[in-house]
């Protein structure tokens, strides 16, 4: 039935329609439809002769998977394929709807679909899928816990510290989950006022939180960071959240403060760096006759009361002055701050202070405070140093991407200094105390121990290489070792750096074989046939066997070619290839020369001549007979037969270059006797 040309919602439709008999035949499609397919307008794809129907999927089984729905349910959603634009040939992805039509008696009466090009959409899915694969490869090399929802509170992914250590279960069932399956309802609503805070905000918020979980109770306290993700646009699109334990930390800190306390009131007892505050009074601050001296002033001083605000550096009398009232009001049990105050040489000394309320009135108000100070400038001088040399180391180790070890002299890993957990051989508790032999490979640990004998006697090794078998795939590594400098009597230890280096390997590998190897077929190419056949006949001359080449050329190849296009060309030397692969030994090889030539060198022949003729021209019978039957290529069956030029040599003397010329010319006079034949050099066509 032919294109209908009419103005109703049919044709104004935005997106690709069509309506078709039960049986297949499309009767009619709209403009959109017709763009979709790169024509113009009707009349160019009438004047085409390409169906919908017939020519659209690019699978013929998806074709009849959409039939058979239709047939059964009578209707068809969001069904996604991958189709051709008819008039470039163009694979495109689309999604289809459809839906059969019945008349007022429910007659069926036609099926009637919108098809919708959704090609840029599975690209982008693609790139997003892509991009969630690298992103949750990173995550799994960071301890910490990680995780990443979007702005609806859906968690897009996460690491194996958040899941498994955290919410008890796996990275696959968070992904796509929200809070309310891993946590009480009062945890919930905090957990979401915090992630709207930080998406409002604009920027980092960082929280000290009690990480605890439905199926994980604890009472382990983390330093959470949640961070608003954005778009390139600066959109906001979700939050990602770090939570680091400072459990650890708070324990050791809280062990200090009680240490300090006890000392402190050691000091108070033997009136050593006190002061007095007496609450009831503006300017009631007094320091004692060695506090003076510690601030290098004048002793009568400890006889002056004043405001505490006068000694404190102005950028801190807000964080002294919270400590203070947090005291009085009772959520502390002691005063504690450390805060710079100016010396009477002019610099700024730290100061720690530690004070208690030591007298209450009668109805319960605090009146006096007593408390110790101690100069600790030489401390937080050396805690920033410390703290500066640890973020510098950090952040150059961080910056590696090498796995940084520790061993001792006979091989027993004391430390591991990376982030990078994917390269070990096993986790970081496996692989600490442990020696190398126990944890590699033998391979791989011979070579470790052939580097770690030479940095003991050289003072280091460069160059080793070693692969092992990690999860991601066979990892190759270049191995860099020193000896570590040591104080006198310490154990001695050696630096080792694994560079993992598998990329630069895969590129060798792959340069090699696009060096010997055709990039269509996989075949050897010219210049790996030139070494073979070289080898080949001094081996047919040490052995006294004879040997073939066999020169195919496949009949008629440029006219397939131009009929059905480089496509269907290229599917059918791939075709060709597999087929001539499974007509010969294992010891034999087969070659492209490129476009539709392939050589076979065949080896191992008898040593008698009419024998080992009758040997190679069975097997060239046995590749017309292959090569004959068609080749099933996108549902359409092709023939290409081949004419077959074959030479014997038994290493007398004849050059590769030479048995291939003379092959090549015994291939055109098997063309000359009507192709799809095989003829020997000099010998009569078979």
């Amino acid at each position: 039935m032919p294109i209908r040309e009419s103005s109703t919602l049919f044709e104004l439709l935005p997106i690709g329609a069509y309506r078709s008999k039960p049986g297949g035949e499309v009767f009619q499609v709209n403009a959109a439809l017709i763009r979709m397919a790169g024509f113009a307008n009707a009349g160019e794809y009438k004047r085409s002769g390409l169906s919908f129907a017939r020519h659209f999927y690019v699978s013929r089984e998806r074709r009849d998977e959409f039939a058979a729905l239709m047939e059964r349910d009578e209707q068809v959603s969001d069904f996604i394929s991958e189709a051709y634009r008819l008039k470039t040939g163009e694979r495109i992805w689309v999604r289809e709807l459809a839906h059969l039509v019945r008349d007022g008696f429910g007659k069926p009466l036609f099926y009637e679909g919108t098809i919708e090009d959704i090609t840029q959409e599975r690209i982008a899915l693609g790139a997003l899928q892509r991009t969630a694969n690298l992103l949750r490869n990173v995550l799994q090399t960071i301890p910490d816990r990680v995780w990443l929802k979007d702005l609806s509170g859906t968690y897009l992914t996460c690491n194996e510290a958040f899941a498994s250590g955290h919410l008890g279960t796996t990275v696959a069932e968070v992904i796509g989950s929200r809070d309310a399956q891993w946590y009480r309802p009062q945890q919930v609503q905090q957990i979401g006022a915090h992630d709207e805070l930080a998406m409002r905000a604009g920027r980092s918020i960082v929280t000290e939180d009690v990480m605890s979980s439905l199926r994980r109770p604890s009472n382990e306290l983390f330093e959470v960071v949640k961070t608003p993700l954005q778009h390139a646009t600066g959109e906001t699109i979700g939050v990602l959240g770090i939570a680091r334990s400072i459990q650890q930390r708070k324990d050791s800190e809280v062990l200090l403060r009680d240490t300090s306390e006890q000392l402190e009131l050691a000091l108070m007892g033997a009136d050593l760096g006190r002061w007095d505050f007496d609450l009831t009074i503006a300017n009631g601050y007094r320091l004692d006759e060695r506090s003076c001296k510690l601030l290098g002033r004048d002793t009568a001083e400890s006889m002056v009361r004043r405001s505490w605000r006068d000694l404190v550096h102005t950028d801190d009398v807000v964080m002294v002055q919270t400590a203070l009232t947090a005291h009085l009001a009772g959520e502390t049990p002691a005063f504690e701050a450390e805060y710079r105050v100016r010396h009477s040489g002019g610099r700024w000394v730290w100061i720690s202070s530690r004070g208690k309320v030591v007298q209450f009135a009668k109805d319960g108000a605090a009146v006096r405070m007593v408390g110790t100070l101690s100069d600790v400038s030489g401390r937080k001088q050396t805690e920033q140093e410390l703290h500066a040399t640890r973020a510098e180391l950090q952040a150059t180790l961080n910056a590696l991407p090498d796995l940084v070890m520790e061993f001792t002299v006979h091989g027993q890993c004391r430390a591991i200094h990376s982030h990078n957990t994917q390269d070990l051989a096993s986790t970081h508790g496996g692989a600490i105390h442990q020696f190398i032999q126990d944890t590699l490979p033998p391979e791989a640990a011979a070579i470790c121990m052939a580097a770690l004998q030479e940095t003991r006697t050289m003072g280091k090794s460069v160059g080793r290489q070693y692969s092992l078998p990690l999860p991601q795939g066979q990892q190759w590594y270049e191995l860099s070792m020193a000896i570590k400098p040591t104080e006198p009597g310490d154990e001695e230890r050696v630096i080792a750096i694994a560079r993992n280096i598998t990329e630069r390997k895969l590129a060798e590998q792959a340069i090699e074989k696009l060096a010997f190897h055709d990039s269509l077929t996989g075949l050897p190419n010219r210049r790996m046939l030139s070494d073979r056949l070289q080898t080949a006949v001094m081996h047919s001359a040490r052995q006294n066997r004879h040997g073939a080449v066999m020169f195919l050329d496949l009949d008629r190849f440029k006219l397939l070619n131009d009929t059905y296009g480089h496509d269907i060309g290229d599917l059918l030397l791939q075709s060709v290839a597999e087929r001539l692969l499974h007509c010969v030994r294992g010891l034999d090889t087969v070659a492209r020369l490129g476009g539709d030539e392939f050589v076979v060198l065949v080896q191992e022949l008898h040593a008698e001549p009419e024998l080992a003729y009758q040997q190679a021209l069975a097997l060239g019978q046995k590749i017309l007979f292959t090569l004959n039957a068609p080749h099933q290529i996108q549902g359409l069956a092709h023939t290409a037969t081949p004419s077959i030029g074959a030479v014997l040599f038994n290493g007398n003397g004849r050059e590769p270059a030479q048995l291939l010329k003379q092959a090549d010319q015994a291939m055109y006079d098997a063309k000359k006797q009507g192709r799809n034949a095989i003829c020997f050099y000099q010998e009569n066509c078979a």
